[in-house]
């Protein structure tokens, strides 16, 4: 009897084991089949429907820089300050270029008073001019009368060649007055806004102007300063940047998305956006244009050999290129940051399913992406 109990309890496990063991087989079946699924539909919504988390908030990126040299008098705004177009952010010490102004300024009384001096020696010339053109028509006149006066015997030879010596001699006096009243002209130069003399002290009285403005740096839009390290005292040149400035009022995406996911992206195809900052939240926007080229690694990096933007990847077998997306209306509480990290899903229209599906994991990663 003690020999049959063990023989039973061991056709009974044989089929338990085997039970076991077919359901391990079918689980890793379906394991496999899950994930031979998923890759297939991986492959497909990566055509119709593709998203990628390689997206930053881009904008006009402004390196403010000086237009004149000098020490920095004041700064008027903090460190990551909100300005408004046109608020003066630094100014360069004045006194300066003041001092240019008025120079120039004097410079333009100098020249007004050689112009009106040069006007007077124009009129100079021309009264002399007239006088000797007088004095030609009287003596040319005194000889017509003489000779009427010879040929009737009335006057000697002499006295008609005396004449005729004076009409010569007042020829040459109106010549000398034409040509004094040319040169007068000439070394003036032309009269009015056209003179080149006041044309250059006037030019250069609004280039010391326009220097005098130069040493307030404005904001050239609506926008915020960033990684500003100025203090006063510190030396401005031209042509160095002193602020880093991002336009606020202008700001887009641009998703750095495999080219093998742009089949049928176009401009005007709407997205959906996700931020880290703002979990739960899915943003809309659309296609403006999607870039003809990019090169090398980075995110919002331009190449500088090429001037293209930097692909985030070095896998030759599937380089990214940039999308650029408009935003739709933004609530007003939302601030973004230049730079921001972004998840975008695109909407080309190819398959209703495929869209349904991007619209579940859109709505996923507003949280995975926020505690990722």
């Amino acid at each position: 009897m003690s020999d049959a109990k063990p023989a039973e309890n061991s056709v009974q496990a044989e089929p338990a084991a085997k039970d076991k063991t077919q359901q391990a087989r079918s689980l890793t079946y379906f394991i496999f089949l899950a994930v031979f699924v998923m890759w297939i539909y991986s492959l497909w919504a990566d055509r119709v429907t593709p998203m990628t988390d390689q997206g930053r908030v881009n904008g006009e990126l402004i390196r403010i820089t000086p237009q004149v040299s000098g020490p920095i008098a004041q700064i008027h705004v903090a460190n990551n300050a909100a300005v408004s177009k046109g608020d003066v952010l630094v100014t360069i010490e004045q006194q300066p270029f003041k001092l240019e102004v008025q120079a120039a300024q004097l410079a333009l009384e100098e020249a007004a008073q050689s112009y009106h001096a040069d006007d007077a020696a124009i009129n100079v010339a021309k009264a002399n001019e007239s006088s000797a053109r007088a004095a030609v028509n009287n003596a040319r006149q005194n000889a017509e009368r003489y000779r009427v006066l010879l040929k009737k015997g009335t006057v000697s030879q002499a006295a008609m060649d005396d004449s005729l010596t004076k009409l010569k001699t007042a020829e040459a006096s109106l010549a000398q007055a034409l040509s004094a009243l040319e040169k007068a002209r000439y070394e003036s130069g032309p009269r009015g806004e056209n003179n080149p003399e006041i044309q250059a002290v006037l030019n250069k009285r609004e280039q010391a102007k326009l220097n005098l403005e130069y040493t307030e740096l404005r904001a050239p839009a609506n926008g915020i300063l960033t990684n500003m390290t100025l203090a006063q005292g510190n030396y401005a040149s031209t042509g160095q940047p002193l602020l880093t400035f991002i336009n606020t009022d202008n700001l887009w995406l641009t998703a750095m998305v495999r080219e093998n996911s742009l089949a049928y992206l176009k401009a005007g195809d709407p997205v959906k956006i996700v931020f880290d900052a703002y979990p739960g939240q899915v943003f809309t926007g659309s296609i403006t244009s999607i870039g003809a080229g990019s090169s090398g690694n980075g995110g919002l990096q331009v190449n500088a050999s090429t001037g293209l933007l930097d692909s985030p990847t070095a896998n030759p077998s599937a380089q990214r290129f940039p999308v650029n997306i408009k935003f739709d209306a933004l609530p007003a509480d939302v601030n973004l940051r230049y730079g921001g990290r972004a998840v975008i899903g695109f909407y080309p229209g190819q398959s209703y399913l495929g869209e349904k599906l991007a619209n579940l994991w859109i709505w996923a990663w507003s949280y995975i992406s926020y505690v990722s």
